[in-house]
C-alpha cells in the first residue's frame, strides 16, 4: 500500500537516502520501529544492525529476510543497556506521538557519548486535522514543528547536527501518483520554501559541553589574572 509500484519504490528509495545521507559511519545501529525491516536490511549492510519493533505481525514479516536481527519491544523503554549502539534510526515513528520527548530521551539513552539518532517529523499534514481511513493507516498524525525539535533536543542536552526539509506532500499522494508527475513534484520542490515542505527529516548528536566548559574556564581564569593585578572584578 505504501511502496508498491514505481512511485512507491520511488519514496521508499528517497527516504532511505535521506537517512543513510544523515548517518556518520557506525559498528552498531539501532532500526527503532522497524516496521518490515526495510531499512533494517540496508543497516545491515553498513555494519551490525538491530530491528525493533512493537509489532509481532511486523517483524513476522521482517523475518522473510532470515539474516536480519529483531527484537519485539517498547520504544519508550528500551530493552538495551545504556550506550548499545552508534546510532539510532527511528522512521516514520515519531509523528504517531504527542510526546517526542519520551522517545528521544530514551533513544539517547541507548546512544554512546558519540553517536547520533536519526529520525523525521511531519511539518504539516492533512492526517493531524483529519485522520483518514484509521483502519488502514492508524488514524491520525502528530505535527512538530521544528523549533519544537529544538527545544526538545536543547532540553536532553542534544542540539542539531543537520535537518532536511522534503516532500512537498504525504508520501502516500507520491505513491498514488505516476511516477513522471511524482519527479516532476521532486523538481518543483527544490525551487520553494523549504517550510513548504512536509517532513523534515533531522540528526542530532550531544552537544558539545567541553567546549563550553572550557570557555567557562577561560573566563574565570581571566577573572583571577585581574584581580591579581589589581583591575576591578
Amino acid at each position: 500500500m505504501r511502496f508498491g509500484g514505481a512511485s512507491g519504490a520511488w519514496v521508499n528509495a528517497r527516504e532511505i537516502e535521506l537517512v543513510l545521507s544523515l548517518l556518520p559511519p557506525f559498528q552498531r545501529a539501532l532500526d527503532l520501529a522497524c516496521g518490515t525491516g526495510r531499512l533494517t536490511q540496508v543497516l545491515a549492510q553498513r555494519g551490525c544492525a538491530i530491528g525493533l519493533d512493537a509489532s509481532r505481525a511486523m517483524l513476522t514479516e521482517a523475518r522473510r529476510e532470515s539474516h536480519l536481527a529483531l527484537a519485539q519491544g517498547d520504544a519508550f523503554v528500551l530493552p538495551f543497556a545504556d550506550a548499545s549502539f552508534d546510532a539510532v534510526v527511528a522512521l516514520r515513528v515519531l509523528f504517531h506521538f504527542a510526546d517526542v520527548e519520551s522517545l528521544l530521551r530514551e533513544a539517547a539513552r541507548v546512544v554512546t557519548t558519540r553517536g547520533v539518532i536519526v529520525f523525521d517529523t511531519y511539518v504539516w499534514s492533512p492526517r493531524a486535522w483529519l485522520p483518514l481511513d484509521p483502519a488502514r493507516w492508524g488514524g491520525g498524525v502528530f505535527v512538530h514543528p521544528p523549533a519544537q525539535i529544538e527545544r526538545v533536543a536543547a532540553g536532553l542536552g542534544w542540539q542539531v547536527a543537520r535537518r532536511e526539509f522534503c516532500f512537498l506532500f504525504s508520501p502516500y499522494v507520491y505513491r498514488r501518483l505516476p511516477l513522471a508527475v511524482v519527479r516532476e513534484l521532486a523538481r518543483i520542490e527544490t525551487r520553494l520554501p523549504a517550510r513548504w515542505r512536509a517532513r523534515v527529516f533531522w540528526k542530532l548528536e550531544r552537544a558539545s559541553q567541553p567546549q563550553r566548559t572550557q570557555r567557562l574556564f577561560l573566563f574565570f581564569s581571566g577573572c583571577s589574572v585581574a584581580r591579581e593585578k589589581g583591575s576591578p572584578p
